[in-house]
């Protein structure tokens, strides 16, 4: 019973804690707000890479906010201020505005600070955090007795003893709970209420502003045109198949949770490292003891179907997202399968040592006048242009955070719509890789059955470390 105990506690305490959800509607009752705490601890424990891929994309995506807002000279804002608000901690509502109050993410908010439409929000990192209702304590003790299962399993694998698949099992979920930890490290949990911002003019006064823009009638709020919205399960996903079940609201009252933000190729690689590892975990049970042979063959198909999947997955994606970006058009152009397109040059021209030399040397054909160097008028405009460079540097430093990142949304917003082969061949991807997960979701609670007597001795810590 100890095993069982044990591991279960782990795996509860590990969901329960780590889980921050994003700031509810305003008439969510307190049950409807349990059970979708239930349903995404359900979530963490039955695909913890799912939760974990959510996260990781929430932390890319207030980190953008921190560095833009700081570009535009706020400099308070932090990482905390942007996972508050793209978890909906910001209202907008106009009091003679025909719309009703609608929540804004970071993004957004970032839009309308720019253009002048509101102030930047003067709440400070402590004041969210005097929001938040997250227990340090409950987390902490948490993270221990996570750690001292993740301990054990690697004690008992040194002493090559007898370990159930229920105990690795939920080592590997405690594994993939840490990433989602850290990454949400930031991140306030269980806020009730958001903050409401007085809007300067009329939504419809900033749809007018924007143009062609704004043109295109919006999905969840008013502001959809600002960025690219990445997709979500209930609607996007779950939609494709005519089952959507997300909030139809609109405009939306609360920021969804099951949103998967857009990440960058360093965010995604991490992403890549992280999921399969923890479905490579599932390979160290190849030569456990289970009750019959049948369910050791099934554990290990299922193991290697999990990782092949993931891995078949990433590599697949990668592929079709530069695809989809637009990325491979240079290689067609070389191999002559594409038209060149002629290169312009917007923007300034880089002054070079092998420039100024050049026009030295075309300015001595030209002449001297009392010993001196008699030089070119082209010359003289690019040692102006040089020196204006060098009064703006902290000005092109600043922008040019800001301009990567745009052209990154850019990126996102000029994606080309995903095929239909590939989303066939992913679905059928993942059903194997659900069908793998299942099996090895059940196998560990009906090994329970019949155990050997080695798993029920007790690993000491002294057993590996040295001691006198």
């Amino acid at each position: 019973m100890d095993i069982i105990w044990g591991s279960f506690l782990t795996i509860f305490l590990c969901t329960w804690t780590v889980i921050c959800l994003n700031i509810p509607a305003s008439d969510d009752s307190p049950w409807k707000l349990l059970r979708r705490r239930l349903k995404w601890m359900i979530w963490a424990i039955l695909a913890p890479e799912v939760v974990l891929t959510i996260a990781i994309g929430q932390y890319a995506s207030a980190r953008r906010s921190a560095k833009r807002f700081r570009a535009l000279g706020h400099s308070h804002w932090t990482v905390s201020h942007g996972f508050f608000a793209d978890m909906g901690g910001f209202i907008l509502h106009q009091a003679d505005d025909d719309q009703p109050p609608y929540p804004v993410n970071s993004r957004q908010l970032a839009y309308l600070v720019e253009k002048g439409y509101i102030a930047c929000p003067s709440i400070t990192t402590l004041e969210i955090w005097d929001r938040s209702k997250a227990d340090t304590m409950a987390k902490l003790l948490t993270m221990a007795q996570a750690s001292w299962m993740l301990v054990t399993l690697i004690g008992r694998g040194i002493l090559q003893m007898a370990t159930t698949t229920l105990e690795l099992s939920a080592g590997a979920i405690v594994f993939c709970t840490f990433g989602t930890f850290i990454c949400w490290l930031s991140k306030p949990s269980d806020i009730k209420r958001g903050v409401v911002l007085e809007m300067k003019v009329s939504t419809a006064k900033i749809l007018v502003d924007a143009g062609d823009l704004a043109a295109r009638p919006y999905l969840h709020t008013p502001l959809d045109f600002v960025a690219k919205q990445s997709f979500t399960i209930g609607y996007e996903v779950m939609g494709f198949f005519g089952l959507r079940c997300d909030d139809r609201r609109r405009p939306l009252v609360r920021l969804p949770n099951d949103r998967f933000p857009d990440i960058s190729t360093v965010e995604k690689f991490a992403l890549f490292c992280m999921t399969t590892a923890y479905s490579g975990l599932h390979l160290i049970a190849w030569k456990f003891w289970f009750p019959t042979k049948t369910e050791a063959v099934l554990w290990q198909a299922s193991s290697l179907v999990m990782v092949g999947t993931t891995v078949f997955y990433w590599v697949f994606e990668t592929i079709m997202a530069r695809q989809r970006y637009g990325r491979w058009d240079k290689y067609w152009r070389i191999l002559g399968l594409a038209k060149k397109q002629t290169k312009v040059v917007t923007g300034p021209v880089e002054l070079t040592s092998e420039g100024v030399e050049g026009s030295r040397a075309g300015s001595e054909e030209v002449g001297a006048t009392n010993g001196h160097t008699k030089l070119p008028k082209t010359f003289d405009k690019h040692v102006k242009l040089a020196a204006a460079h060098a009064d703006a540097s902290k000005v092109f430093v600043r922008s040019s955070t800001v301009e990567r990142m745009d052209a990154f949304e850019m990126e996102q917003k000029a994606s080309k719509p995903l095929p239909a082969l590939e989303i066939m061949l992913l679905t059928s991807v993942m059903m194997c890789y659900v069908a793998a997960r299942l099996y090895l979701i059940v196998e560990p609670l009906t090994a329970l059955r019949e155990l050997p007597s080695q798993v029920f001795t007790t690993f000491q810590l002294t057993q590996v470390l040295p001691h006198w």
